[in-house]
């Protein structure tokens, strides 16, 4: 059931009243001059169906001010962020090194030698460095680089993140992302055992 106003003194009031009441705002009813009054800086006219439509007009000044001062769309989302690699095939590989930038020259290398095996390179994958990132949690980070592998070197799946917890080189299925964690780059780059390991799980991530 709808309810009839007239002439309101204090607009906000009557529809603070309406609500304190439990009336649903469905059910309240305005009258030309609550949308006026409301709304004094726009203009008032009726559909055919008589209700009342509010039509706020911009001088067209304002909306090319608007669109000249409008920041400019920064693609990809990784711009800004801080990370080694081009990302291109959206494979993230996670390390934690706090003495660099990225990682170690020779922890680098190593992970280059991976890639090429893998057939892949820099410009394929991201390399993220997670002491640039203490704050962020990791679907912030996976939602930035739109990430589609995941692999975690000297990091569990936990602590990155994840709501999980899997065994070294199992390979793991999450909201459509895969997921390796495994030791550290330099402590894999002088065990054979575990290089081999490693390899067998990246041969089913990359099919080869």
């Amino acid at each position: 059931m709808f309810v009839k106003v007239g002439k309101i003194k204090s607009p906000g009031k009557y529809i603070s009243d309406c609500i304190k009441n439990k009336m649903s705002l469905n059910n309240i009813k305005l009258s030309p001059y609550l949308v006026s009054a409301l709304y004094p800086k726009s203009l008032l006219g009726e559909s055919n169906d008589s209700a009342a439509q509010v039509i706020t007009t911009v001088p067209e000044k304002k909306i090319e001010e608007a669109i000249k001062s409008a920041p400019e769309k920064t693609t990809p989302a990784t711009a800004g962020l801080k990370f080694l690699g081009n990302n291109q095939k959206k494979v993230s590989i996670i390390v934690n090194y706090n003495d660099t930038v990225h990682l170690p020259d020779a922890q680098l290398d190593f992970l280059t030698t991976l890639l090429t095996a893998c057939k892949l390179s820099l410009n394929d994958v991201a390399i993220i460095n997670m002491n640039n990132y203490k704050e962020a949690s990791y679907d912030i980070i996976l939602t930035n680089f739109e990430s589609k592998i995941v692999l975690l070197f000297g990091l569990t799946a936990q602590q990155f993140g994840f709501p999980f917890e899997t065994p070294q080189y199992q390979v793991q299925q999450f909201v459509g992302k895969t997921i390796l964690h495994a030791p550290a780059l330099h402590n894999l780059e002088n065990d054979k055992t575990a290089k081999g390991k490693l390899w067998n799980s990246l041969k089913r991530i990359f099919e080869i």
